[in-house]
C-alpha cells in the first residue's frame, strides 16, 4: 500500500510477477469489498538524521511513494537524497520529479541498472556531506540490494543504527 496519510485514497503498487499478480489490474474494482490490513512495516524517516539517503530499489519505491504523498502535510525537516533504482524506465518518475520540485530539501536520483549499473554505497555517499557517520540511511528492495547496500554502508562507516530497512518478505 503507498497511500499517504492525509489523502483518503488507498493506493497499491503490485509488481506483476505471474499470472495472479499480471491480472489482478482487471479484476479488482473499485467498491469491491476488501479486508485491509496493516501497516506492518517500522520505517520511519522521522527517526533519522539531518542528512538521509533513501534508496528504492524496484518495487521497493513503495513505502517511499507514502512518504514522497504526504511531504504537504509532513514536511522533510531533513535533506534528503532519494535514490531510486530501476531495472528500465523508473515507473512514477514523472509524479516523484513533480513532488521534488516543490520540496528543496529533497533531490531525486534515477539509476537504470540497465546502463548506469548497480547502485553502489559510494554512489549515494559521494553526495552526503560531513562524514558517513552523520547520515541516516532508509533502505527497502530486493533483499540481495538491501543487504549488499547495508554491508557496505557499514563498512564506509554508517552506523548500523542509522541504516533502516523495510522487510518486503514474509514474516
Amino acid at each position: 500500500m503507498s497511500g499517504a496519510p492525509d489523502d483518503g485514497v488507498l493506493r497499491f503498487t503490485i509488481k506483476a510477477l505471474g499470472d495472479d499478480t499480471g491480472e489482478l489490474q482487471d479484476l479488482v474494482q473499485p467498491g469491491m469489498p476488501a479486508v485491509v490490513s496493516g501497516p506492518h512495516g517500522r520505517f520511519q524517516h522521522t527517526r533519522g538524521t539531518r542528512h538521509q539517503i533513501w534508496i528504492a530499489g524496484g518495487i521497493g519505491i513503495t513505502p517511499f511513494l507514502s512518504w514522497l504523498r504526504a511531504l504537504e502535510s509532513h514536511p522533510l525537516a531533513a535533506q534528503v537524497d532519494f535514490y531510486y533504482s530501476t531495472d528500465g524506465p523508473a515507473p512514477f518518475a514523472a509524479e516523484i520529479t513533480q513532488i521534488a520540485a516543490t520540496h528543496p530539501n529533497l533531490r531525486v536520483h534515477f539509476r537504470d541498472s540497465r546502463t548506469d549499473g548497480r547502485i553502489t554505497p559510494n554512489d549515494v555517499l559521494a553526495g552526503a556531506p560531513g562524514s558517513a557517520s552523520g547520515v541516516s540511511v532508509f533502505l527497502c528492495g530486493p533483499t540481495p540490494m538491501v543487504k549488499g547496500l547495508a554491508e557496505g554502508l557499514r563498512k564506509a562507516g554508517v552506523p548500523s543504527r542509522n541504516i533502516y530497512r523495510e522487510h518486503f518478505d514474509w514474516r
